[in-house]
């Protein structure tokens, strides 16, 4: 009788299970049944509907499942060519199959017998299958850390059959050692597998290796950042986008394939596969409301967060549920915990309340959720940017009480001065955003205004000579460039003499930042831009924007980039600010402008630029102690890594222990991630950079990398 093992591979990617097949046969006495109900459970934890079937009494439709499991002793079966066939099928169109002991079909009762390439058709995609069935005393085993259950007495006769695994996809559970090598004997790919029984289960019938993970990384495959968003939410969207998880919203096959599942309201929660998939290990997250309100200042706590300090945000009305006794409190409102993380079996819940969801919580609500999580990575950009919006700007020599002297004297002998020597002081790369006129209006109307005193032109000259400097664009005037605002064939006018009079500066000159008037701009706006300026490559705009030029995207070939945070001060919003793309993205851009210590909006307290000067040097200070690993750039580098970032995504692939990280040959190295966790880890292929507690950040230096927990005991 033969016993044969076998793998299994197919060709659709990653395909969606809702009901798995139990194949046995009735003839062999409860043999296959029985093992086959030994795994039933674990269907059952992984929300998988399942059903028993006698193979020997009907062939069922294999169409109406998406994973099939069978256990054979013998090799005969009646219509074994018709199976063999149906098997194929279901493969090809994109089924999971895991064969315990044997095919099962090797000979037909009626003697139609399938041949040689009959089989082999089924083994194409993985396995190559001639006949040779042996006997071999196994010395030792090789099994790989997490699906040992209990070695066999040893040295022991075992069977073995004549296949080979040609797929480089498959990951080999138990090798069995003899006198003529190396044989593998139980091991899966990301679409199906086998396990010969004589080397599953010792000579008591008890298993030896744990067939139920096996079958449970089948179905749920190679885990993959994804996460199932169950109520649509814009926010919710982007934060995960934004870090490369694919966004389901829809529920589609078993729960456990996900990194996170977002809920709305806590009766979700009832439901069995959410509860079992949290009690397993998953990560539920509700953002929603609560009977309880509660009216005060909203703290972000640093002390689970990934955050410098204590950062207060502003007085809010908020909607929560109250936090257990041993929940970790995330954000609080005159010391009670509104959003919170409370440990749950071997998963975590997350409250937060959708009454502080917004633009300036995102990087809070994803730190959360990697703060919950314990083993998972997550891409970032690692990039920031100053900008120096208007500037160079027109002067008028107007005297204001606040700088004590003029307009001019204060932009280009002071407030240039200070900020200068401040990027100096922190490596930092300004972008400027030159503007040539305030007046509003949509014609080419000279360039009097700016040239009006020396000084402006001066600058403007160094500047773009200016190595340290990345000289950009800020409009020929500061009205938006927007359809309801020009036009555009007045908006073109006045950018080709715009174009011409920096040629009369530079014959070389070609800007690649233009920072948006205002910081609106629409798409025919853009379209005008760079039939003139075709070397723009950066658009700034606001992150605080709702529409689509608030979201960092590539459009026709420029990079949408919001500016994150601007001013001098308050120190307190600045970091909050910051910390909503930063936490997420792992970029920030701040905007600073000339005029800030003059204007009633940006300075409402009438601080002296100095006392202005110092808030803006700590803030810069606390980054740069704080988050040491962040690259500074220029427009062109903003550009070019924030196309890499979403143009050429890396494939994360989990597996027990251990992450499988994989970048198109296309990329950019280095590439930069957030790592969430808890004990120490093994890097092949990157460096960690930095460690805050249990959050890393690190660089991957090659286009694989894997990273792997260390076990405790050292194995």
């Amino acid at each position: 009788m033969r016993k044969f093992l076998l793998l299994i591979l197919v060709l659709l990617a990653f395909p969606f299970f809702s009901k798995t097949l139990l194949l046995y046969k009735g003839s062999e006495g409860g043999y296959g049944y029985n093992i086959l109900s030994w795994l039933a459970p674990e269907l059952e934890v992984l929300g998988e509907d399942y059903e028993f079937v006698d193979v020997e009494k009907s062939l069922p439709d294999f169409e109406d499942y998406d994973f099939v499991i069978t256990c054979y002793y013998s090799s005969s079966m009646p219509g074994a060519k018709k199976y063999l066939k149906k098997l194929v099928d279901f493969l090809l169109n994109g089924g999971k199959l895991f064969i315990i002991n044997n095919l099962g079909a090797f000979e037909d009762s009626s003697g139609d017998n399938p041949s040689l390439s009959d089989i082999n058709y089924l083994y194409l995609l993985g396995v190559s299958f001639r006949y040779g069935w042996r006997q071999e005393t196994v010395f030792s085993y090789e099994i790989e850390d997490g699906y040992l259950i209990k070695l066999p007495s040893l040295p022991v006769k075992k069977a073995f059959d004549g296949f080979e695994v040609f797929s480089s996809n498959v990951k080999i559970v138990s090798y069995a050692v003899t006198e003529k090598g190396k044989h593998p004997v139980i091991f899966y790919g990301p679409f199906g597998g086998m396990a010969l029984f004589d080397h599953a289960f010792n000579e008591n019938g008890k298993p030896v290796v744990d067939l139920r993970k096996i079958v449970k990384d089948i179905v749920v495959g190679y885990r993959e950042n994804k996460v199932l968003m169950l109520g649509e939410n814009h926010h919710i969207r982007k934060i995960f986008e934004y870090a490369l998880f694919e966004v389901d919203s829809s529920r589609s096959g078993v729960l456990q394939k996900y990194r996170a599942i977002v809920i709305p309201n806590v009766s979700f929660l009832e439901e069995k596969e959410i509860k079992s998939y949290l009690e397993n290990g998953g990560v539920v997250i509700l953002v929603g409301s609560g009977a309880h309100y509660i009216r005060g200042e909203v703290v972000l706590e640093k002390e689970n967060l990934y955050i410098p300090q204590d950062i207060t945000v502003g007085e809010r009305k908020v909607g929560y549920i109250p936090a257990p006794e041993n929940a970790k409190a995330f954000i609080t409102i005159n010391g009670t915990p509104v959003s919170w993380m409370e440990k749950r079996e071997k998963g975590a819940f997350v409250f937060f309340p959708e009454d502080l969801l917004g633009k300036w919580s995102r990087g809070i609500l994803f730190n959360e959720f990697l703060e919950a999580s314990d083993f998972v990575i997550s891409p970032m950009v690692n990039a920031f940017s100053v900008f120096l919006d208007d500037f160079p700007l027109p002067a008028y020599g107007i005297e204001y009480d606040i700088l004590g002297t003029t307009d001019e004297i204060f932009y280009y002998k002071i407030w240039w001065r200070d900020m200068k020597e401040l990027c100096e002081d922190f490596s930092i790369k300004p972008i400027t955003a030159l503007v040539t006129s305030y007046e509003q209006k949509t014609n080419y109307d000279g360039f009097f205004e700016f040239l009006q005193k020396s000084s402006s032109i001066k600058i403007l000259k160094n500047l773009i000579e200016d190595e340290g400097v990345d000289t950009g664009i800020h409009g020929y005037n500061h009205v938006p460039p927007k359809s309801e605002n020009w036009d555009l064939e007045e908006l073109g006018k006045a950018y080709k003499s715009l174009r011409i009079f920096l040629s009369q500066l530079s014959s070389s000159y070609e800007p690649v930042a233009f920072v948006a008037p205002n910081n609106e701009i629409d798409q025919s706006g853009i379209e005008v831009l760079k039939s003139v300026f075709p070397t723009i490559k950066v658009i700034g705009t606001a992150y605080s924007l709702e529409d689509s030029t608030g979201e960092f995207t590539l459009l026709d070939d420029v990079l949408i980039l919001p500016r994150t945070t601007s001013g001098c001060y308050p120190l307190q919003r600045l970091l909050m600010e910051t910390v909503s793309t930063l936490l997420n993205l792992g970029t920030y851009h701040h905007f600073s402008h000339p005029d800030d210590v003059i204007s009633l909006d940006r300075n409402p307290e009438r601080y002296s630029w100095n006392e202005m000067f110092d808030q803006l040097r700590s803030f810069f200070r606390i980054m740069k102690e704080n988050y040491p690993w962040l690259r500074n750039m220029d427009s062109k580098e903003l550009y070019n890594t924030f196309k890499d970032y979403f143009e050429n995504k890396p494939r994360i692939l989990y597996h027990d222990k251990k992450i499988v990280i994989v970048l198109p040959r296309t990329a950019e190295l280095p590439r930069y991630f957030f790592l969430k966790a808890k004990g120490d880890v093994n890097v092949h292929g990157g460096v960690i950079l930095f460690r805050d507690k249990d959050l890393c950040v690190v660089e991957m230096r090659k286009y694989k990398m894997e990273i792997s927990e260390v076990i405790e005991d050292g194995r």
